[in-house]
């Protein structure tokens, strides 16, 4: 009897001891998740701390007197370094966007004349070609101003459905690059978007389709100010194959692209 007690104390206590230690470890994991957390959280201070000052330089380097869609026509050229492209598409942001906000991206409205191209898609351009260029740049703060960028246009409603949620396959590039630069995530993680097209976002307005091919290809309206919406639009984004249409009734016509 006594040895059978004996048998059962002992088994008692190394069940305890085992739980004691696993206790001890998951509590060691937490407190080193907690570190790495914190330390996290210090680099993130220190880089937008240094991205608010890149943001400053950058923008005192941008040209003068440079219209919006010639600005955005530099973004793409391959003559430009990628601080000359930073500072031009950092410039673009700030002049296209209300107040330089992103989050104001759902208030950004009209078209570039006479050149027909819709300013709220090239507001989109301007704001992922800053955060390409800022994501090659070899500075602390550059990668934390392109997060910065990134988290603002998060914002805006029309943005998140629009130049998130789906996005030309060079953006999904630029977001893999923000988190491996950047990596502490915003509320709710990184998004996962659906691919379709390519950079630009905008494009010239040329050529006419009817309503019935604009919904047969899966192509989203914009209305007279350039801004995506859903039903109907005078304007169809064929983001797929990188057009914008005039929409009219009737069968469609396209004498630049007859074997659409």
């Amino acid at each position: 009897m006594k040895r059978d007690f004996f048998f059962i104390t002992r088994k008692m206590i190394f069940v305890v001891m085992i739980s004691f230690l696993s206790l001890l470890l998951i509590q060691s994991s937490q407190a080193s998740e907690f570190d790495d957390l914190f330390i996290l959280y210090e680099i993130k201070e220190a880089g937008e701390s240094e991205g608010l000052k890149l943001h400053e330089r950058l923008l005192k380097q941008a040209p003068e007197g440079i219209p919006q869609y010639e600005m955005w026509k530099l973004l793409f050229s391959e003559n430009l370094s990628d601080e000359e492209k930073a500072s031009i598409a950092l410039k673009l942001v700030d002049d296209i966007f209300p107040e330089g906000d992103p989050s104001q991206w759902d208030a950004v409205e009209g078209l570039w004349i006479p050149q027909l191209m819709p300013k709220p898609l090239a507001a989109l351009d301007g704001l992922y070609m800053a955060m390409q260029s800022l994501l090659s740049m070899d500075e602390e703060g550059a990668p934390w101003l392109a997060r910065d960028l990134f988290l603002r246009l998060y914002k805006s409603r029309g943005a998140r459905f629009y130049g998130i949620r789906t996005v030309p396959i060079e953006v999904l590039d630029i977001l893999e690059k923000l988190k491996a630069r950047a990596p502490l995530p915003p509320i709710g993680g990184w998004p996962n978007p659906q691919i379709i097209g390519r950079l630009p976002f905008a494009r010239k307005i040329y050529g006419c389709i009817s309503v019935d091919t604009a919904l047969m290809y899966n192509m989203t309206f914009l209305d007279s100010y350039g801004r995506p919406r859903g039903g109907a639009g005078v304007f169809a984004w064929d983001r797929a194959r990188g057009r914008i249409f005039h929409v009219r009734s009737g069968p469609s016509r396209d004498e630049i692209w007859p074997k659409f």
